[in-house]
């Protein structure tokens, strides 16, 4: 991958970080959809389980930790979307890249990991360790409502950079931290895990929404483009502008179909309608639903029905009558 990519290898804190040049920001989508072959190669070849991690793309060096930042969390997502693969942080949650949570506190940290892909349990337990460490680091009462205000301001950061609104959140700045800070460690852990449980929530459903307008699109782009006989995976994959790893990930998840057997449904029906509604020839029809072999279509068509095109029309012609 280094020619093809311009890219340069090393090793960086137990993992291999590769650094690429790209000429456009389109490109990630292929670099996407190469590092996919190659997880899976390797499980093939070796036996070992690789997942790779792909951040944005940067204009300038500068930007480069924040990449790697993207990059790391990416292959957190590993437990949704699979281990021996690329993850591409930008596809799987665009929402969630519009800035870096900036926190350098570890149990707030691990908090914001667990809402992010953590279970219930796990986001309870991770909102209980922050609350102990609070406890345990405020010395006064100064310290401690000087603690509330750093959590409150990190909680909205967190809302801010990955889009979301939340009840809990959207009340007077000032009436939420009076009322924080005359609350007791149980009742500020209840309403901890109730706001990082409504995050998480929301969260969740600006995932669906986001995979469910992308499966959409699709669907209406085969709708309107059907009939072009350049129409494929890879063509859908560059006017959506995703990798086809992950696009087929999501339209077979959320459709139970490959995007090419969805197509081949498309066509079929359409075709099979026209073969009713028309007296065109079969060879006119496939050209119409985007097949330029006749006798592919055919065969397409039979493995579809279970009958020819024509016997297809004869059959429903007479059962007119």
């Amino acid at each position: 991958m280094g020619e093809r990519w311009q890219a340069k290898c090393f090793s960086y804190l137990g993992n291999t970080i590769l650094i690429t040049q790209m000429k456009s920001e389109n490109d990630v989508s292929e670099l996407t959809d190469e590092c996919d072959r190659f997880c899976r190669y390797v499980h093939r070849i070796l036996g070992a389980v690789v997942t790779i991690g792909i951040g944005q793309a940067c204009k300038n060096i500068l930007e480069l930790a924040q990449s790697y930042s993207g990059a790391r969390e990416a292959v957190s997502y590993r437990v949704i979307y699979g281990f021996s693969r690329a993850i591409n942080m930008k596809e799987i949650a665009p929402q969630e890249m519009s800035g870096p949570d900036l926190t350098n506190d570890t149990e707030l940290f691990n908090l914001f990991k667990k809402i992010r892909m953590g279970s219930v349990e796990e986001i309870e337990e991770a909102a209980k360790q922050y609350v102990e460490h609070m406890s345990l680091t405020a010395k006064s009462l100064q310290q401690h409502h000087i603690a509330i205000m750093e959590l409150v301001s990190e909680l909205y950061r967190f809302s801010i950079n990955n889009d979301l609104t939340i009840e809990k959140l959207s009340e007077d700045m000032k009436s939420l931290y009076s009322s924080l800070l005359e609350l007791d460690p149980t009742v500020l852990l209840k309403w901890l895990i109730d706001v990082s449980l409504s995050l998480r929530e929301t969260l969740i459903s600006a995932r669906s929404r986001s995979t469910q307008s992308f499966v959409s699109k699709a669907k209406e782009y085969v709708k309107n483009n059907y009939f072009n006989e350049g129409l494929s995976l890879d063509s859908i994959c560059e006017v959506l502008g995703v990798s086809s790893s992950y696009f087929s990930t999501i339209f077979k998840k959320e459709t139970g179909s490959s995007f090419i057997g969805y197509l081949t449904d498309f066509r079929m029906e359409k075709a099979s309608r026209m073969l009713i509604e028309t007296n065109e020839k079969s060879y006119i029809i496939a050209k119409n639903v985007g097949y330029t072999d006749p006798n592919y279509f055919s065969y397409v068509f039979k493995r579809k029905f279970g009958v020819s095109p024509s016997k297809y029309r004869t059959e429903h012609v007479e059962s007119e009558k």
